[in-house]
Parts: C-alpha cells; sequence; structure tokens
C-alpha cells in the first residue's frame, strides 16, 4: 500500500502549477508597476516642462503660479515638492550647456524647474519619500532693436539742414520746411534695395553680398527718389542730382541698420525707415561714418579730428537683450603733445548720448514695453598724462550727469517717431581720480542756463532715441 502511494504521481503537477501562477502574478505586478512608475515619471516631467514654459512665458516665477499648474492638470500640488529658480540664460556657444542657465541672475529670461512626487505607497525605492523626481529649464529671448542719434544744437532743422547739404555737395540752403518734408517721410527698404539693384545694375548672388557691395551717393539717393516715385520730397530730387557728379561712394550695409542674419524675403513683411534716417547715412557713410576728418602730425604733436556719426545700433546682430547699450556723438578730438614721459593727451567729445535697455516687458495681449536709461552730455574732456601711465589727470563732462528715464512702445516702432531726451546741463569735474567739491555750485548754476536756454527756445544737447523692432520670443525648453 505505501509503495503504491509513493509511486503515485497524479497530483503532482498541482502544487507546480499553483507556484507558477504566484510567480506569474508577482512578475505581472512588478512588470505593472514598472510601467506605472514609467508612466509617471513621463507624465511628471511633461508637468515640469510646463510649469517652466509657463512660468517664462508669464514671467511669474512663484510657487503659487507653479501650484495653480498642478491644480490645473488634475494634480493635488500638496502631493509635490516644488523648485522654482528663475535667473538669466545666454545661448553661448563658448559655455558648456549646462553652464548656459544660471540662476538668481538679473535680468531675468529663464526658469529651472525640479518637481518631485510624493510616495503614497507603503514600498520605498532606498528609502526616499519621493515617488520621482523631474528637472526641466526653460527661456525665452525677448529682443529690441534701438539706435540714438545725438545733436548739440536744435534749430529746428537749420543746422540739421546746413550739416545734410555740405555733407551731400549741395550748394543751395535746406529750409526748415525741406528738412521736415524729409524727417517725416517713411521709405520702404524691399523698395529701396529693388530700386537700387535697377539703378546701379547690382547682381548680387546673395543677400549679404548686397549689403556688402558699394554704389555711389547719387546712386544711392537716385534710387530713394525712384522707391518713392510722386511720395518723394523734392529736395530728394534735388541732393541726388547735386550729388550724383559726385564720385563718392557708399556700402549699403552702412546705410540700414539691418540684421544681418534677415533675408530679403524676411524684410517683404513690410520694414520701412525714416528718409531722413536714409539720406543722412548714406551723406555720413560717403565720408567714410565722418562729417569732417582731419589728420594733423608734427615732430612733438598730432591731431585727429573726426566729427559726426550716424544713428549707432545696439548691437552688431541689431538685436538687444536687457542691459545691451548704443553710444554716438558728433565730434571726437584727440590731440596729443609733447613726447615720452611728459607727453600728455587731450581727448574732447561733442554732443554725446548713451541709452541703455534696463528692461523690456512683453504683455500676453501683444503690448510690449521697451524701459531705457538715457544720459547726454555736451561736452566731454579728458587729459591723460605720460601715454596713459600715468591714467587720466584731468576729466570735465558738462552733463547734469543724471540718467532719463525713456519708455517707449510699438507705437515708436510703427511710426518711426524717435523719443527726444536730454538730461540738461551740469558740471563733472574729477582731478586725479578725485571729485572736486566746486561741481556741485557749478551744477546749480548751469541748471539756472539751461532752464533760461529752454525758455529762449534753444535746446542744448538732445538725443534722439529711436526703437525699430520688438520681438517677443515664445519659451523654449533647454534643459
Amino acid at each position: 500500500m505505501m509503495m503504491r502511494f509513493l509511486k503515485d504521481t497524479s497530483g503532482a503537477a498541482a502544487p507546480l502549477m499553483a507556484s507558477g501562477i504566484a510567480a506569474g502574478a508577482l512578475l505581472l505586478v512588478l512588470t505593472l508597476i514598472q510601467i506605472l512608475d514609467h508612466l509617471h515619471k513621463r507624465e511628471l516631467q511633461a508637468t515640469a516642462d510646463l510649469i517652466a514654459l509657463i512660468a517664462v512665458r508669464d514671467q511669474d516665477y512663484s510657487l503659487t503660479r507653479a501650484r495653480a499648474v498642478l491644480s490645473d492638470q488634475g494634480f493635488d500640488p500638496g502631493n509635490f515638492d516644488i523648485l522654482v529658480e528663475p535667473g538669466l540664460y545666454q545661448s553661448d556657444p563658448e559655455r558648456a550647456p549646462a553652464d548656459r542657465f544660471r540662476a538668481g541672475i538679473a535680468p531675468y529670461n529663464a526658469a529651472h524647474v525640479e518637481l518631485r512626487s510624493a510616495n503614497t505607497s507603503n514600498l520605498r525605492v532606498n528609502d526616499r519619500s519621493w515617488r520621482a523626481r523631474a528637472e526641466a529649464t526653460a527661456a525665452r529671448q525677448d529682443t529690441v532693436s534701438f539706435a540714438i542719434a545725438s545733436r548739440l544744437v536744435r534749430l529746428e532743422g537749420g543746422y540739421s539742414g546746413a550739416v545734410l547739404a555740405a555733407l551731400t555737395g549741395y550748394s543751395g540752403a535746406i529750409t526748415v520746411m525741406d528738412y521736415r518734408a524729409l524727417a517725416d517721410a517713411r521709405i520702404s527698404v524691399p523698395g529701396f534695395l529693388d530700386a537700387l539693384r535697377l539703378e546701379t545694375g547690382l547682381m548680387a548672388a546673395s543677400y549679404e553680398t548686397l549689403l556688402d557691395s558699394r554704389v555711389r551717393l547719387g546712386d544711392a539717393l537716385n534710387a530713394a527718389v525712384q522707391a518713392m516715385g510722386s511720395d518723394a520730397p523734392a529736395i530728394l530730387d534735388v541732393l541726388a542730382r547735386q550729388s550724383s557728379h559726385a564720385a563718392r561712394q557708399v556700402r549699403i550695409g552702412d546705410i540700414l541698420s539691418l540684421d544681418p542674419g534677415m533675408t530679403h524675403a524676411g524684410l517683404a513683411s513690410g520694414a520701412d525707415i525714416g528718409l531722413a534716417d536714409l539720406v543722412m547715412a548714406s551723406a555720413l557713410a560717403a565720408q567714410g561714418g565722418r562729417q569732417v576728418g582731419l589728420t594733423v602730425n608734427a615732430p612733438l604733436a598730432s591731431i585727429e579730428l573726426d566729427i559726426g556719426q550716424p544713428p549707432q545700433t545696439a548691437s552688431v546682430h541689431g538685436a538687444g537683450l536687457e542691459g545691451a547699450e548704443a553710444h554716438t556723438r558728433q565730434l571726437g578730438l584727440d590731440v596729443s603733445v609733447g613726447a615720452g614721459l611728459g607727453r600728455l593727451t587731450v581727448q574732447i567729445e561733442d554732443a554725446t548720448a548713451s541709452a541703455r535697455l534696463v528692461s523690456l516687458t512683453c504683455h500676453p495681449d501683444g503690448r510690449a514695453e521697451a524701459r531705457f536709461a538715457v544720459t547726454t552730455s555736451p561736452a566731454k574732456a579728458r587729459i591723460s598724462g605720460a601715454l596713459g601711465l600715468l591714467g587720466s589727470l584731468l576729466r570735465v563732462d558738462l552733463s547734469s550727469g543724471r540718467e532719463v528715464e525713456a519708455v517707449l512702445t510699438r507705437e515708436h516702432v510703427e511710426s518711426g517717431r524717435p523719443e527726444i531726451i536730454r538730461s540738461g546741463l551740469g558740471a563733472q569735474v574729477n582731478l586725479l581720480g578725485l571729485g572736486l567739491p566746486l561741481s556741485g555750485a557749478l551744477n546749480g548754476s548751469l541748471a539756472i542756463v539751461d532752464g533760461l536756454l529752454v525758455d529762449l527756445g534753444l535746446t542744448i544737447a538732445e538725443s534722439e532715441l529711436y526703437l525699430r523692432d520688438v520681438r517677443c520670443g515664445r519659451p523654449f525648453l533647454v534643459g
């Protein structure tokens, strides 16, 4: 009986089958857990990406905004640990990708988000209190293109008209009405380039080649006449004919302040500039960027004189981020006297102006505000000694030293109208690196003189700040 019982194997498969089913069920559960964890991590990563993108889009880096995004996605914010760090992102190829975002550095244009989900189950991996972790970094680049021009004295067209007549070789007088006609007119950039091609027969292989081409000043002004047709002011045709006999040439890229990366097709949407800007820039380019140039060398002295600059753009690419600056001046005079350790250098600048982009705010409804800090000065002088080894001996700045805030909007872009800014007269005197007490007394006296001049209609040391373009960038993931 016992032997028959031991040889009976009819029920041996049941335990094995039960063990197999249990192992399979456990494997299935572990697989499902892995799948669910994977899906959860992907969902968590997508949520972290969304929080970073929205924070940058709205420029709201608060935890309140991040929790609101979680709630909108159907999550309980209490089940998450959230870290949002605003900072500065610079797409500089010379920086390692990990170093392009710097937390806490203003102006903020990026955000780094770290998101952890709580482990609500009884099972913990490595004793972690959280189930999964995700990181995301998003950035945006809001850019503006701006330029600044300066003038020593504004006489409602007389001064500027005289300069323009001299630059173009015009022997007559440009009246206030003539100058205003140029200042108020706008010209299409694509139309001007097409007319210039017809006028000169240029067969440029590319847009970059076209900008690098050189044409005569008269051809450039004639092209402007053709591009404007019947809308061209009479004075423009006069200037074009007067300068047509001159052999002075201009580089097309020096006439137009455009982004070199922009294509001709990209301009077809309707880019245009002020006609006075175009004419003045053409005339200055024909002079090598100077109204007057003079160099005198002697055994113990040398003089270099530069007068006049066209409006200066904010950067090489024509687009500036917050912190970008533009500078201009109407006269630069460098005089060196003596030799060796007894050599003195005198540097004089006339009608200087500087503009710094403080902030650019892009609103969800499309409005944009560019805030600038502008300083103007009628004259600056610096005396240095011993080939610069002794540094600056004396510095004099006839400005008040005051920064003027200017807010420009898209209306300035559409109209082409500049913002007129001036800091006022004053005196900043610095001897051997030390400010002199007489600066305060001079400032008070010059402020009175400045007010009297304004009452008489004579404005000293103004700047014209132009907002060329505003581009409110869309947020994008960078890591």
